[in-house]
């Protein structure tokens, strides 16, 4: 079995982005880090956070990281339910605005009608 923390010393090394720089933006300190390098048996999602920060794909290494393609059409179904979520909201919003407006305009509420208006004109859709 390969060593898991020299591997990925040795891309940390390669990438030209220094420890100090590194383990701060992991949110860790630099002995941490330098001890993970040291870990044999590394978590794959420790590997997997590290290759984000130094926009490394270490699946090269580690074939076993690969990620199927059944995963990824579960991640893209599941982002397009997030979107159609989103949108139906949206439009739902929007609605509710519009009747606020409209209810606020028939019952001569006048200013909340203004501070509608305002709201309405003053949001970026």
């Amino acid at each position: 079995m390969c060593h898991r923390g020299k591997i990925i010393e040795s891309v940390v090394r390669r990438s030209g982005i220094s420890i100090s720089v590194l383990a701060a933006k992991m949110g860790i300190s630099r002995n941490t880090l330098y001890n993970r390098f040291k870990e044999k048996n590394l978590s794959y999602d420790f590997i997997l956070a590290l290759g984000a920060v130094v926009h490394y794909n270490f699946a090269v290494e580690f074939p076993e990281m690969r990620v199927d393609s059944s995963s990824l059409d579960d991640i893209r179904a599941e982002l397009w339910r997030v979107e159609r979520k989103y949108k139906n909201l949206l439009e739902k919003y929007n609605h509710l605005l519009k009747f606020l407006l409209k209810k606020s305009q028939d019952t001569d509420q006048h200013a909340l009608h203004k501070k509608i208006k305002d709201f309405i004109n003053s949001s970026s859709f």
